[in-house]
């Protein structure tokens, strides 16, 4: 069994099995153990509140969210966002505050990212991509 950790987007797919990327991420991610930064479980939470689910669906969401493991930030996190902070700028590539937190937390924990937008994240050396779509 392989560790992955997942970004909102993929999270999202599997949420939908109707989407056109479903299929390549359930072969990416089964059997495998899923883990999420802190920052993508507040992104996936924030979306029922937005968009004004109802109670069933926020349920049906939090039991999916629940199939991943979510990691917390700590120092060493905060000094891999500073570092992967400091890359993008150096770079010329603009990347949010939380895309460098689930980019930490891959870093931090050794584990490849599973990403739908991997080309926000090529620009970085030691990060270990696993795009859905290419």
């Amino acid at each position: 069994m392989t560790v992955l950790l997942l970004d909102t987007n993929v999270v999202s797919i599997l949420f939908k099995p109707d989407h056109s990327h479903y299929q390549k991420c359930l072969r990416i991610t089964a059997g495998n153990q899923w883990f999420v930064s802190f920052m993508t479980r507040a992104e996936l939470l924030m979306w029922p509140r937005v968009n004004r689910w109802g109670s069933r669906r926020r349920e049906e969401l939090i039991h999916h969210m629940d199939l991943c493991t979510t990691l917390l930030p700590d120092e060493a996190t905060c000094v891999f966002w500073a570092d992967i902070m400091t890359e993008s700028r150096s770079a010329g590539r603009l990347l949010t505050a939380a895309d460098a937190w689930v980019a930490a937390a891959a870093l931090q924990w050794d584990l490849p990212l599973v990403i739908a937008d991997y080309h926000d994240f090529e620009h970085l050396d030691r990060l270990t991509l696993t795009p859905v779509s290419a």
